[in-house]
């Protein structure tokens, strides 16, 4: 095969590989692909015709040190590539299998010539901070000379996005004589473009201005939710580089940060008074609310119960938040309330009484009004119900901004879908901070996989989008949680999430540990929901391995996955019954969802529309308990006729993740008492339905979100609480003749460190407890403008 001439531009159809930024586009718009399966098309492509054996790609993809299911990855990894291309193994039109043996691209491959972009030299930088970050596009490369400080090295720091690359094309090259051309195209990547990140996008609108992006931290763990001091002098975030999640404050010209708390109560998300004196935070301290402290540390003292996502009014007099389940879709009524308190003490006020959900409030300009997420619906997913909207603090109307119709119009759509909102109300980001230098919203958006940091134009005076939409940040990470009070600085959280699945044997019936967590899969993938099979052989979960959110289920002692029933649509919430033989899960349909069941490879079967999703199955597998009507009820599913019947309901609270006990004889099920608040009870299934509130036996104080599972015996019950301010894992005993709780609660697992748990449904059996659980790293970054009007 003849050389390829140099280029960064590799075109095959509508996609498009740009080896300077690491990026596949379909039509210009970006596909998520990374990792694994981004890695492979770059060695197809560079052998267009040829086949590349699955023993080269083990070689160049999982070095020699990685101790994985290198078979599994690998055809994971493809599936995950196809269904990026959307293409078919069976008639493939870019790649081609040869069974057993490795693979083909069969496509026809066209170089184009370098973008301006890519083609252009690296500037040097003005750091603000020793370490520079990498990938930044600069809207005006020169510095001006006066701004370099002399006593730091401003060489840029150069990371290699594509480090394997090179050494891909050498190999290959020499064990085949081809490659040379993405050899080269990749190292010219490496130095030319290692700085396409993200840029500040309405700031470029100043001719005069020059961007540059600075790292603030250099944590191992996660250091996150940044606030800036008005001056930008200043930034306070929240580390667990000691084990647990503590507020900080830096100068952000460098030096040390200073400690404000030292508990490790799960101190998050501050924000700085105007006159930055003090910050406000979220602490999980006491049951949870919003505390004050002195900038530099000092007294802390309790503002508000219950709250999360503290803001300080501009006249630094109040705080708005909200009070919630995170965890729970914002479509979905009576989850989530705001409310502004005074912060020298007083009772909260609520704002925006009227809307049946509302959150992640932020401040106008003037401190007249708040900007927040608002829902008008009394159904679920209704997205006609769902905006963002300016409130008046002190009464008055409510103003539909329109941020939705922008955000979901034609002209946002990509292959994915709209931009992760096709099915818009799952997804609905919220207003993160109104910028201090003109009149749009800073706020983060995942788009095919990646989380970048986006702005929009909202009027003030009319309430209304009155600009364009658009991207402030571009690149391969995540950017999230930003914070732009100062006039010309913008900080944001790098951030990265490892999501597999665990397991924890324990004895079942003693409440005992058997061993230690272990981790079951470990792949670039996604992943959320499980269940598994009474012998906790097999599991099922849903995963975006294959490009888009579907049910796979995996044998636990092979480490096999397949897919239960691949689809376009987004699958959630599966639920294997007792014998592994079959798995109901829900589906996304436009803005509705709907349950389906199917075997492994089947043909899937509607049992239920505009149902939320399943629970549990029966011992005998005859009947599906599944979440209905609202407020959410529990109606149990005869899987032959397809019969609905009520079983719980409750006219004001939601009843909800309903487990079968062992003999099928009682049901466990959490109670939403609150917005923020819920209890696990259990209630006999003795005929009499829907089963009466005189009959339920509360067992435990819970969160919104937290469900249950029975112990083989049917004599304990484990739950999810952040009883101790961390969602850990908890044991219940149940007295076997009153059925009322027995003794006090007791620790089974908790999750005080790095590894976290964050998910709704987790899964026990066969000797162990099996859950999603999530590694997050992360560090803080900075955007600045100098040389501004």
């Amino acid at each position: 095969m003849a050389t390829q001439p140099q280029s960064l531009r590799v075109a095959f159809g509508p996609f498009e590989v740009n080896a300077a930024s690491g990026e596949l586009r379909r039509n210009g718009l970006r596909i998520r692909l990374s990792g694994q399966p981004f890695q492979i098309l770059q060695v197809l492509l560079a052998h267009p015709g040829e086949v590349v054996t699955r023993e080269q790609l083990r070689e160049k993809i999982w070095s020699e040190e990685t101790f994985v299911d290198y078979e599994h990855g690998l055809s994971a990894a493809m599936n995950k590539l196809r269904q990026a291309l959307g293409d078919s193994a069976t008639e493939p039109k870019y790649i081609e299998t040869l069974p057993g043996y490795g693979y083909r691209f069969i496509g026809s491959v066209e170089l184009r010539p370098p973008s301006p972009v890519a083609a252009a030299t690296v500037p040097a930088l003005l750091p603000l901070h020793s370490e520079i970050a990498p990938n930044l596009l600069l809207m005006n490369p020169r510095p001006r000379a006066q701004e370099v400080d002399p006593n730091i090295d401003a060489r840029p720091v150069i990371e290699e996005p594509f480090a394997n690359a090179p050494r891909i094309g050498k190999d290959l090259q020499r064990k085949s004589g081809i490659g040379r051309w993405w050899w080269a195209a990749a190292t010219i990547a490496c130095v030319a473009v290692s700085f396409a990140v993200g840029w500040w996008v309405h700031r470029s609108r100043t001719a005069s201005s020059t961007l540059h992006l600075v790292r603030l931290t250099t944590d191992a763990g996660l250091s996150g939710f940044p606030a800036l001091s008005a001056d930008g002098k200043l930034v306070a975030y929240s580390s667990n580089q000691d084990g647990n999640q503590d507020l900080y404050v830096k100068q952000v010209a460098g030096g040390p940060p200073i400690r404000l708390t030292s508990d490790g109560e799960g101190n998050t998300t501050p924000d700085f008074s105007p006159d930055g004196t003090r910050i406000v935070f979220r602490s999980e301290r006491d049951g949870g609310g919003i505390y004050q402290i002195p900038a530099f540390g000092g007294e802390i003292r309790l503002v508000a119960r219950d709250g999360l996502n503290p803001k300080v009014s501009p006249d630094g007099l109040q705080v708005a938040y909200w009070v919630g389940a995170p965890g729970v879709v914002v479509a979905v009524p009576g989850t989530g309330a705001v409310y502004v308190a005074p912060l020298a003490g007083g009772a909260p006020r609520r704002v925006g009484a009227t809307f049946t959900d509302a959150r992640s409030p932020i401040w106008s300009r003037d401190g007249k009004h708040l900007l927040m997420i608002g829902y008008t619906s009394e159904k679920s997913f209704d997205d006609a119900g769902l905006d963002w909207w300016l409130v008046p603090i002190d009464g008055g109307g409510a103003i539909r901004t329109g941020t939705y119709q922008a955000l979901a119009a034609p002209r946002t759509q990509s292959p994915e879908g709209s931009w992760g909102i096709a099915a818009a109300a799952p997804q609905f980001p919220g207003p993160a901070c109104w910028s201090a230098t003109d009149n749009t919203v800073i706020f983060s958006m995942a788009i095919g996989g990646t989380t970048d940091l986006w702005e929009i134009g909202v009027s003030p005076e009319t309430g209304k989008v009155n600009g364009e939409l658009r991207r402030v940040t571009e690149g391969a990470g995540n950017e999230r949680q930003p914070s732009c009070q100062a006039s010309d600085r913008l900080t944001f959280t790098k951030f990265e999430t490892k999501a597999d699945l665990w397991s924890l044997p324990v004895d079942l019936d003693r409440g005992k540990s058997r061993g230690v967590l272990e981790r079951v899969t470990q792949t670039p993938a996604s992943r959320q929901r499980v269940s598994i099979s009474n012998d906790g052989r097999f599991a099922a979960f849903d995963s975006d391995q294959g490009g888009v959110l579907n049910i796979w289920i995996r044998d636990l002692a092979t480490g096999k996955e397949s897919s239960v029933a691949s689809s376009s649509d987004r699958q959630e919430y599966p639920v294997l019954n007792g014998s592994g033989s079959m798995v109901a899960y829900s589906v996304f349909e436009g803005n509705k969802r709907f349950v389906y069941m199917s075997a492994p490879g089947g043909v899937p079967e509607k049992l239920c529309e505009a149902c939320p999703f399943a629970m549990s199955w029966s011992r005998d597998e005859k009947t599906l308990l599944l979440l209905t009507g609202i407020p959410y009820q529990i109606d149990a599913l005869d899987i032959a006729s397809h019969r609905q019947t009520p079983i719980l309901k409750d006219p004001i609270y939601s009843l909800l993740y309903a487990r079968f006990s062992p003999d099928n004889r009682w049901v466990s099920f959490t109670v939403r008492t609150q917005v923020n608040r819920a209890r696990i009870a259990i209630a006999p299934l003795d005929g009499s339905w829907p089963v009466p509130e005189s009959a339920w036996i509360y067992i435990a104080e819970v969160g919104p979100n937290d469900s249950s599972n029975w112990s083989p015996d049917g004599k304990t019950l484990y739950f999810i609480s952040p009883r101790d301010g961390h969602r850990c894992l908890w044991g219940q005993r149940i007295d076997p003749i009153s059925h009322h709780p027995q003794g006090e609660p007791f620790a089974v697992q908790h999750f005080h460190g790095s590894l976290t748990y964050r998910q709704v449904e987790w899964a026990a059996g066969g000797g162990r407890i099996v859950m999603v659980l999530n590694e997050d790293t992360g560090n803080i970054w900075m955007m600045s403008r100098q040389g501004a009007r």
